[in-house]
Parts: C-alpha cells; structure tokens; sequence
C-alpha cells in the first residue's frame, strides 16, 4: 500500500473537519440517534494500573505510548457528525437518512448517513459522492445499545472518486474492534488493511486489558508479530521485540 495514503486521506479528513467546525446541531431538527458512540479512549486508559502509567522504564513507556497509539486511530470517529445543514431525507420505517453538501475549491461532495437499529444493536452507515459521480462508503459501524462492544469501519474507497489513480485503496479499510466481556475482561483491535499480495493487514494491534488491570499488547506489521508486552495487575511487565532472525526482550518495574 502506498504509504503516502495516509497523509492525504487524513488531509482531507482535516479539511472536512474544518468544514464542521462550529456547526451548533439544532437538538429539534438532528435527533439524538446521531450522538456520538459511547466508545471514549480515555476510558480505556483509565483501566490501565497506575503503576504501568507513572513507571519510568523506557519500555514501560513504550507500553503506554503503544497503546494510547492504537486509541488515537480511533479518531476518525469523530467524523460520525451530523452537521446542522443536515437535510433529512427519508422516514424512520426505513432508517433515518440525512444528506448534506460541502464544496470547497469548485469541487462538491454530498455526505448521505443513515442511521438504524434492531433490538439489540444501532447502526451507522455514511456515503459519500463526489460531483454526480456514484456513492462510495465512507465509515459504517455499529454498537451494542448496552455500550458493550461495537466496530468502525473506515473506508479508503471515497478517494478512488477523487483520483482513479488510487485504484489500489479500493476495498481497503481500517477496522476498529472493541468488547467488554462478561468478566470486565476489555478487548480492542485496529487493523490497517494492506493490498499487497499475501498480506492481510499492513498494520494492527491487539490489546487486552483484564478486570483486574493485567493485559496485553501485540503489534504487527504485515502480519508478522513485532512487539508482544505484557504487565500484571500492578504495572510490572515483560516485553519481546522481534525483528527477522533478531529476538529482544526484558521486563520492567511498577512505578
């Protein structure tokens, strides 16, 4: 995959944002099905042990820095707004759909994103077409209404409108995971999908914080672990980096 993908799609998220910024959603007019998701990263991190958090071993840092990384790929959620120019477009019976339009430099994008749910999950798909050109999927997710688990899926597919150049980004995405088991036992995943050849994902993390504190991370990169950290209820842990033929590992003190 070409790296450079993600600096240009994350331009254009900023541009989007820009386009946001300020809209003031008239609560009578955009319903309270477009609230955000109930997926917070801070919460997460707030289960991580105080002791892992205020170590001062380099890799209990890295640790953190890992997993506070593979959180903040989880911000083109904020993207799930519904601006207050939003028009509505179709009834409840057949899932809310609103459409809106932003332009900038002559070009045109409409944003149609519809919301629906069953008795037990909510939905949220959101397209996008460029010009008059055809619909593209743009992020979709869903979430159990108990706040228990969901999925973001973003998709690279809008860019192929913009530029046929980007052909190799079509049916790529980013996928963001998240579950809170019977237990308390709290699973996240994101996976960067690649479209090289025998190569499912460029990038992914695997994170597992228990109940208890104690957890996991694994970090891959072109499916081939990279990383595998691990630390106890009260922050000490081991850590084993892996490169080729070249094995490193240690452990590290509760601070």
């Amino acid at each position: 995959m070409k790296r450079n993908i993600l600096l240009k799609g994350w331009a254009v998220l900023f541009l989007f944002a820009i386009a946001f910024t300020g809209c003031n959603k008239d609560e009578e007019e955009v319903p309270e099905d477009f609230a955000k998701l109930s997926f917070e990263s801070q919460t997460v991190m707030d289960l991580l042990p105080a002791g892992l958090k205020a170590s001062d071993d380099d890799m209990a840092k890295e640790c953190v820095d890992m997993i506070e990384s593979a959180l903040d790929m989880s911000s083109f959620m904020d993207n799930m707004d519904v601006p207050d120019n939003a028009v509505k477009t179709s009834k409840k019976s057949s899932g809310d759909t609103w459409q809106w339009t932003w332009s900038y430099g002559g070009e045109v994008w409409t944003f149609y994103w519809t919301y629906d749910e069953d008795s037990s999950k909510k939905y949220w798909t959101m397209q996008i077409q460029y010009g008059a050109g055809a619909k593209a999927d743009y992020i979709s997710a869903w979430e159990k209404k108990d706040g228990t688990g969901g999925q973001v899926v973003y998709s690279f597919n809008w860019l192929y409108l913009q530029d046929t150049e980007n052909s190799d980004l079509v049916d790529l995405h980013w996928i963001y995971n998240w579950s809170l088991d019977a237990n308390g036992n709290y699973h996240i995943d994101w996976r960067y999908e690649s479209s090289e050849t025998g190569v499912d994902n460029f990038m992914s993390y695997d994170i597992l914080i228990n109940a208890d504190g104690s957890g996991t991370v694994d970090y891959y990169l072109n499916d081939v672990l990279f990383y595998h950290m691990e630390w106890d209820a009260s922050g000490n842990g081991s850590w084993v980096y892996y490169f080729g033929d070249i094995e490193q590992s240690g452990t590290w003190v509760a601070g």
